[in-house]
């Protein structure tokens, strides 16, 4: 993954991480937001200033397209938040899908369920592993 990629994944690890700190049930962030038409057009996009934006003015732009509905929730951990974040930007590069596409074929669970794999093996091997998994088509030079 180059440098730019993994900055931009990064920034969307930030995103999660603040929905964690704002105590909202990141799962339902997480399908609210990759299904979103700020991620599609900004995060989907080719090149987008809030691809390396801060998490805070990313989410001003998020939450008045799909805030307000948003429960709090404090179960999850931070840590995971970001973690499931960044893999889903990471697929994004990886995989012909859009973030909407992402969001319905492989679940919020199933991403959290490799987060210790992911410590072990790397997360170029796990991603490589969730679009087997999930009959993901990917470019494998990508990773």
């Amino acid at each position: 993954m180059d440098r730019t990629v993994y900055d931009i994944c990064n920034v969307q690890r930030s995103i999660y991480q603040l929905a964690y700190k704002k105590n909202y049930s990141v799962e339902e962030f997480s399908a609210l937001y990759l299904k979103s038409d700020f991620c599609r057009r900004e995060f989907d996009a080719e090149w987008s200033r809030f691809q390396l934006e801060t998490a805070d003015e990313n989410m001003d732009f998020i939450l008045s397209e799909i805030g307000g509905s948003l429960p709090e929730v404090t179960t999850q951990d931070i840590d995971l938040a970001g973690y499931v974040g960044f893999m889903y930007r990471y697929l994004f590069f990886i995989t012909p899908y859009s973030s909407a596409e992402l969001a319905d074929r492989v679940s919020f669970e199933d991403i959290a369920k490799t987060v210790i794999e992911s410590s072990i093996k790397g997360e170029d091997l796990v991603v490589e592993e969730i679009c087997k998994s999930h009959g993901l088509e990917y470019d494998a030079a990508r990773l």
